[in-house]
């Protein structure tokens, strides 16, 4: 039955990528909540229950990941403007695929000013980028040039399409398939100068509660820049204070600086004050 189940919530278009595993995960700890019938398959299939089920399980999985892709990218143009032009005068066809996810879409705008804000006080040489969805891709926005890129996502297919982009344009890198609830101890032997979470840890809390307090112990970097949705996926309703957040940045005794744009709230955070 769980195969089958697991097929049936990755029959969305958007959701086809997800890791088995993954999603086995989520509906198990659905299914602890509320245990379906003991019925053949077959039957259980045409249950209300069941129905229930998958647009619970496909709900979550949207938030967490299927909802902020647009369209499959792809690098093939990107490749032929490199063959002639330099990364800094290539940032239409960057744009293009950044387009293809929503929020590294909503940002394009603000790119210049994210980056302007978040290396301030620090010209990094390692980055550390969590749940990178494109992100890696804004690379041109970054005015960096010798930097060691790690990058981490869900499955292997959105990691091999972050390695391919980084090889092509030339930058050390390291990307890596992390599942962020489970493999947080492991971000302790990365060290960097600046670890990346952007748009994450609201979607993370709703799988593992008090996660974000379990990541940000173990992220090996003294400066973190997280963000999160100022208005709510269909854009109409402001988010409301995340008090949960400021507890945590409290109890972990981190200093932050934040800034915004018109779709984001970013932390800035270090270990001690400077």
């Amino acid at each position: 039955m769980i195969n089958e189940t697991i097929k049936d919530i990755k029959s969305k278009k958007e959701l086809k990528n997800l890791d088995n595993k993954f999603v086995e995960e989520k509906l198990n700890f659905y299914l602890k909540k509320h245990p379906l019938e003991n019925k053949p398959f077959k039957q259980l299939k045409r249950s209300k229950k069941y129905r229930l089920m998958l647009k619970s399980i496909r709900k979550d999985l949207r938030e967490i990941y299927g909802a902020f892709i647009k369209e499959k990218p792809s690098l093939n143009n990107l490749k032929e403007v490199l063959k002639t032009k330099k990364l800094n005068q290539t940032l239409e066809e960057h744009n293009q695929i950044l387009k293809t996810h929503q929020s590294t879409s909503e940002r394009l705008n603000n790119y210049k000013e994210i980056y302007k804000n978040i290396f301030k006080e620090i010209k990094p040489e390692s980055i550390l980028d969590l749940a990178c969805g494109l992100n890696p891709l804004s690379f041109p926005y970054m005015g960096l040039e010798d930097v060691y890129y790690i990058a981490s996502e869900l499955n292997k297919e959105d990691c091999n399409f972050i390695k391919d982009y980084l090889d092509l344009i030339k930058v050390k890198n390291k990307v890596i398939p992390l599942n962020l609830t489970k493999d947080y101890e492991k971000l302790n032997k990365i060290k960097v100068d600046i670890a990346f979470l952007f748009k994450t840890l609201d979607s993370l809390e709703k799988i593992k509660r008090n996660i974000s307090k379990d990541l940000l112990k173990n992220i090996n970097s003294r400066y973190i820049a997280v963000s999160f949705a100022i208005k709510s996926l269909s854009g109409r309703k402001p988010i409301k204070e995340r008090g949960w957040f400021y507890r945590i940045l409290r109890e972990l005794d981190l200093n932050f600086k934040t800034f915004e744009t018109e779709n984001e709230i970013f932390f800035i955070m270090t270990s001690s004050p400077h």
